[in-house]
């Protein structure tokens, strides 16, 4: 399956605290009716699900549609869907709808969630259609090698629809969670998609654009009866100290902010988070430098201390790491760092052991000293992205003795460049598309074309390949363990750091949910407390 590729830069704080006063927090008591009212840091592209994109867009869009599933934390939920069955082989799921209706009060039917299928594949600015990669065909129709007719999706009737696989997939029920996959009435326009007719637990009721966003509880949903709030304000703004200012009057309930310098008097309203952001350097192994020797490529792991890195960074929001896939993702029983705990390298580095591989890899390249070692680190030109490089770049030329050049291009040109193999050593990084590990793993297959760093191993691609044909939710999650460890064990990349957000919350705000998978927040059954 292929994805969007995101690299980390600078993560834009909507309010960050420097030398001013420091108000004493006061958010006002909510009474009738309940409005939860939060911030924005820029105007949403679109709301059509099959076609946003960014994480503030997709959260709006979350809530204002339904697919067949839904994700509350890590919970998996029952959507538009009452129950399914899977087939033996795992090729086949047949979901039955439950009554459910659009805003407008229309049914809800299975052949919207064909058409919707259908966009995603055929729409041009269509966000993800790799994401319906896993249906039968949908690939060679997004190529446009077969017609759209052969899909491997099929409205039995109005409350029946079967999914027909290419391969068995286990995380499949998780992708029909994401807002790309939720229905369109198949009746419209392809191109005219109302975004004000959708079968969510809020409507789009006013889009003041860039100024606010008003959603309303939508009484004709489903599951309405459960659901506390009757309005959601959102306001669109890069104003701080006027959003500050709101929070404090109990304008608002929630406000993104820094994670660094934080008055001590804001402690109890602050929350902190992880957003799903990895952070590593792919390294190229096409043949093209020396980056195609292991010994080196695990020279450049042991020499970096992670820890001192962090430091040196002068930032809260990072957290070091020494393994490849999101520890917090969820394992079988427990989170996949804690079923399958991994520190591949140490966190402060290993100066030794990186000297001794250093000395076998020159004799593998057939080099006298190390200073004939000269690699490039490709990055982002902005202010965060070159501090992290220099930091590594000091590093690594004080403990190897190597020469490496900081190569650093506007934000397009990394992508690019990326895309084309023509780079050594790039500063990179992904957040999860779904909630599991195949999200990671899937990048490093021999025929993934996200493989830019040109990975191959016979060993991992066997182990992926069989992890996914496991239906036995354990064997399964151990053979991915298996492939991360393989995947490290021959330095495919340089893990540096996962990063965590921090948001001011009104108290009294019960059941809202922070998430790093494809939405910031989920505020479905979001409450307020007397």
């Amino acid at each position: 399956m292929k994805k969007v590729k995101i690299y980390f830069l600078l993560i834009c704080l909507m309010v960050g605290f420097t030398a001013c006063s420091t108000p004493q927090p006061s958010p006002k008591n909510h009474t009738h009716p309940k409005i939860l009212r939060y911030a924005l840091a820029q105007e949403p592209n679109t709301l059509d699900p099959q076609k946003v994109d960014a994480s503030p867009e997709a959260t709006i869009a979350y809530h204002i549609y339904e697919g067949l599933m839904r994700s509350y934390g890590d919970q998996l939920l029952y959507g538009i869907a009452n129950s399914y069955e899977i087939s033996t082989d795992g090729l086949v799921y047949t979901f039955y709808l439950r009554d459910a209706c659009y805003s407008d009060g229309t049914p809800v039917r299975a052949q919207d969630f064909v058409y919707a299928i259908q966009r995603m594949l055929t729409e041009e600015d269509s966000s993800r259609p790799f994401m319906a990669y896993p249906i039968k065909n949908a690939a060679k129709i997004h190529r446009k090698e077969l017609s759209i007719d052969t899909l491997g999706v099929q409205a039995t009737n109005d409350k029946i629809l079967k999914f027909v696989l290419e391969n068995p997939t286990p995380y499949f029920l998780q992708l029909l969670t994401l807002p790309t996959f939720s229905p369109i009435p198949a009746q419209s326009d392809p191109a005219m998609v109302d975004i004000t007719l959708s079968n969510g637990p809020f409507m789009l009721k006013e889009w003041n654009h860039n100024d606010s966003i008003v959603l309303e509880k939508n009484p004709n949903y489903w599951d309405a009866d459960n659901i506390p709030l009757d309005q959601v304000s959102i306001i669109i703004s890069t104003n701080g100290t006027k959003l500050l200012d709101m929070f404090f009057n109990g304008e608002l309930d929630v406000l993104p902010t820094s994670t660094t310098n934080v008055p001590e008097s804001f402690s109890p309203y602050i929350q902190y988070y992880y957003n799903g952001a990895n952070d590593f350097i792919r390294l190229n192994m096409d043949g093209s430098c020396p980056l195609s020797n292991k010994n080196l490529r695990l020279a450049l792991n042991y020499a970096l201390d992670r820890n001192a890195y962090v430091d040196a960074l002068g930032s809260e929001d990072v957290t070091a790491i020494s393994r490849y896939v999101l520890p917090i993702l969820p394992g079988t029983h427990k989170t996949f760092g804690e079923e399958y705990p991994l520190e591949a390298f140490p966190l402060n580095g290993d100066a030794q052991k990186a000297t001794d591989y250093l000395n076998a890899a020159l004799q593998d390249l057939g080099l006298k000293e190390a200073s004939d070692i000269r690699l490039e680190l490709l990055v982002s030109d902005d202010y965060w992205a070159r501090t992290e490089a220099n930091i590594i770049k000091e590093q690594l030329e004080s403990v190897l003795g190597i020469y490496i050049n900081v190569f650093s291009v506007p934000y397009q040109t990394h992508m690019d460049l990326e895309e084309t193999h023509n780079f050594q050593m790039s500063l990179s990084g992904w957040i999860p598309e779904y909630a599991d590990p195949a999200t990671y793993l899937e990048l490093w297959t021999s025929d993934s074309s996200y493989n830019y760093a040109s990975y191959k191993s016979e060993e991992y691609d066997e182990c992926f390949q069989t992890a996914n044909s496991q239906m036995d939710a354990q064997s399964r999650m151990s053979l991915l363990a298996q492939a991360e460890t393989i995947l490290l064990e021959d330095g495919a990349l340089i893990p540096l750091q996962i990063r965590q957000s921090a948001l001011l919350k009104n108290p009294k705000l019960t059941n809202f949910q922070t998430y790093y998978i494809n939405t910031e927040y989920q505020y479905i059954y979001a409450d307020f407390s007397t």
